[in-house]
């Protein structure tokens, strides 16, 4: 069951409304495409320093004869830019995003069991928190919301600059100092 906004033809698809029965999807092998605007991830709004522009999103279903363990999957690409705010001088700077993420579908209410689960991460065979991040799935799964989780956990816990401008002195550098007067009266 897959809902979304109908296409326009002056742009491609807002995804902000799709939902996928997140199983049936990745069993299908299914893709959508579209965009999402920045403005529409709430969980950023205290972040993002202006909620402008759109992210071009892909979400893909990965069959589960993609892995070893047969499990189902999703592959979500987000890339685009947004604004924040530099902590080191304060200046607005356009953050480039790109995620590319690999979601296991694991049935609601299964857990990973500790017998497949080991010391270094590997499940059957396949590195989870390397290339894998588990998920429940769902009848009713917002992409949205799996946009939102995966941009979420891709940003900077502090924004910067790479290389941040010198600041602009504020006043005339050829202005006299006060103890300049002072000097004066001494004499």
């Amino acid at each position: 069951m897959s809902s979304q906004k109908s296409q326009t033809k002056s742009g491609p698809t807002d995804l902000s409304a799709a939902v996928i029965d997140s199983l049936e999807f990745s069993r299908q092998g299914r893709e959508i495409s579209g965009v999402v605007a920045v403005a529409a991830l709430d969980r950023l709004a205290d972040v993002v320093v202006e909620p402008v522009g759109s992210l071009n999103c892909t979400l893909r279903g990965l069959p589960g004869e993609q892995r070893q363990d047969g499990k189902p999957g999703l592959e979500l690409e987000v890339a685009g830019s947004m604004k924040f705010r530099c902590q080191r001088c304060l200046q607005v700077m356009d953050f480039p995003l790109r995620v590319v993420s690999r979601l296991l579908l694991l049935d609601p209410g299964e857990m990973l069991p500790d017998d497949v689960v080991e010391d270094d991460d590997e499940v059957a065979g396949d590195e989870l928190d390397d290339e894998w991040d588990a998920i429940e799935a769902s009848r009713e799964q917002s992409v949205l919301a799996l946009i939102e989780d995966e941009v979420l956990l891709a940003l900077p816990i502090v924004p910067r600059h790479d290389v941040c401008e010198p600041p602009v002195a504020m006043k005339d550098e050829h202005e006299p100092s006060p103890f300049a007067v002072l000097a004066k009266l001494k004499q």
